[in-house]
């Protein structure tokens, strides 16, 4: 009854947007037959402006289709992948997908165009997910296509598109249709929402209530490791214009004590603080891994054992080229070994330039002596400026602006003792470089300033510290 509803509720949408430019029109013709040329060409105008944007954004969005992306994984090149997906769907109770698409997100899911069935799969999820975990996710997205979701994604896919332009074209018509458009929201997150909790009890039935469970905690975390992996590690490929190995980049990323700690350590946190919403199309992860974790698997279900393997190896065959391809890398190929000292000046200058940035902004002052300085006066804040988002609290703000200057600091003194030869760049999977200085010694930039950035007690101890590794001017 509600997936009715809110389909009548979807059509109504473009009934009422149509229906108020074509009220406009009207009356604008009136006014034109009754002789009143100039109304009617107000409102003539005012239907352009008024209707237009919203009459081209639902001509956009009838044409629009979801189109294949990402990697082709096919039968030849992964038979062990398709052994894996074959044996969930005759558990699922489904068909299996007829393509399967390797994507550069941290997500999964299907949808269908004309009985041709896909199935897309993050790269983050593969390469960062044990076997067991994967099969969960894999379950989950064959639930969608045993339980019916994925017959409709084609009429919702340009509906809900061309809803989304009309909302964003700033308009007036816009802002009439808002309340119509937070109401269909609202009805089309409880009926997407009871089609998750059908997908979480076919995982639950074909990969077991623990996998299901730690696949949903993991995927978070796994999605901020390969934000942080691009925006560290890949943008140095970018930088050089060469191509190291991607996905071993990121095994020996993932595989570092210290990122296993961190991962580990903010999946509840991430879990716990999820903000929740009644529009949301998916119920909070913490709810989805209570519920999971009462469930017991249906007759003929799996077993509570879940393999360890790691899923990374159900990639091999992937064509190192198309895996650069997919995270915009291109370039001849190079070792990570190689790629620290020709990229890694250009860009820890880059991050040192943006502290800089920020203290002239501040009135703190450019130099390492000025942003140590304002530390030790406890004016982190200073350089972070007031928070984007208004609904974090004053620890989340605080721990954020910490991260940041941490990482900004580490850079500066980098950019310092590189370009004046005290030290070479080296990679470091637990916190992107090492400090190599002339006598061998080994220096963590980020460890190095981090006490300072924390305690404005301990700048003394840090100033004293980079004094003996030699930069100046402190």
């Amino acid at each position: 009854m509600r997936a009715a509803l809110a389909l009548v509720m979807l059509a109504g949408f473009f009934v009422l947007a149509l229906g108020l430019t074509v009220l406009l029109g009207v009356l604008a013709y009136v006014l034109f037959d009754r002789g009143d040329v100039e109304g009617g060409a107000f409102l003539t105008a005012l239907t352009l402006v008024v209707g237009g944007p919203s009459l081209y954004a639902m001509v956009r969005a009838f044409w629009a289709r979801p189109r294949p992306t990402g990697v082709p994984l096919t039968r030849a090149t992964h038979p062990e992948l398709w052994r894996h997906v074959d044996e969930l769907a005759v558990l699922a109770g489904t068909r299996s997908p007829d393509d399967i698409r390797l994507v550069n997100e941290a997500n999964a899911g299907v949808w269908e165009r004309h009985g041709t069935r896909y199935l897309e799969l993050g790269l983050p999820f593969v390469a960062g997910m044990t076997i067991g975990e994967l099969r969960s996710v894999v379950a989950h997205e064959l639930g969608h296509y045993g339980g019916g979701h994925t017959q409709v994604s084609a009429v919702t896919f340009r509906a809900k598109l061309a809803l989304g332009m009309v909302i964003g074209q700033g308009s007036y018509l816009s802002a009439v249709l808002y309340a119509w458009a937070r109401l269909y929201a609202l009805v089309a997150a409880s009926e997407s929402r009871k089609h998750e909790r059908f997908a979480d009890e076919v995982s639950v039935a074909a990969a077991g209530a623990e996998a299901t469970a730690r696949s949903l905690l993991r995927g978070g975390p796994l999605g901020e490791a390969w934000n942080e992996y691009l925006r560290w590690y890949v943008s140095l490929a970018v930088l050089a214009g060469r191509t190291p190995p991607l996905l071993e980049g990121f095994r020996s990323y993932l595989n570092h004590p210290r990122r296993v700690h961190q991962l580990r350590e903010i999946e509840p946190l991430m879990a716990a603080q999820e903000p929740s919403s009644i529009f949301d199309s998916h119920p909070p992860i913490r709810e989805r891994v209570a519920t999971i974790r009462q469930l017991s698997p249906f007759s003929g279900g799996v077993t509570e054992a879940v393999d360890e393997r790691r899923a990374w190896s159900l990639l091999d065959g992937t064509p190192p080229e198309a895996v650069a391809a997919l995270v915009g890398v291109q370039g001849p190929p190079i070792t990570w070994q190689e790629l620290a000292p020709l990229a890694g000046p250009v860009l820890v200058r880059r991050y040192a330039d943006a502290l800089r940035h920020a203290g002239r902004v501040s009135k703190v002052g450019e130099t390492l002596a000025d942003v140590l300085a304002a530390l030790s006066r406890a004016e982190l804040h200073k350089l972070t400026g007031a928070p984007v988002d208004a609904s974090l609290t004053p620890e989340q703000v605080h721990d954020a602006a910490v991260e940041a200057v941490t990482e900004l600091l580490g850079c500066m003194v980098s950019d310092l003792l590189v370009t004046t030869n005290r030290a070479t760049l080296e990679l470091n999977w637990g916190g992107l470089f090492v400090l190599r200085t002339s006598d061998g010694a080994a220096v963590y930039p980020e460890d190095l300033v981090a006490p300072a950035v924390r305690d404005a007690n301990k700048v003394a101890e840090v100033r004293f510290r980079l004094q003996n590794l030699g930069v100046d001017g402190l």
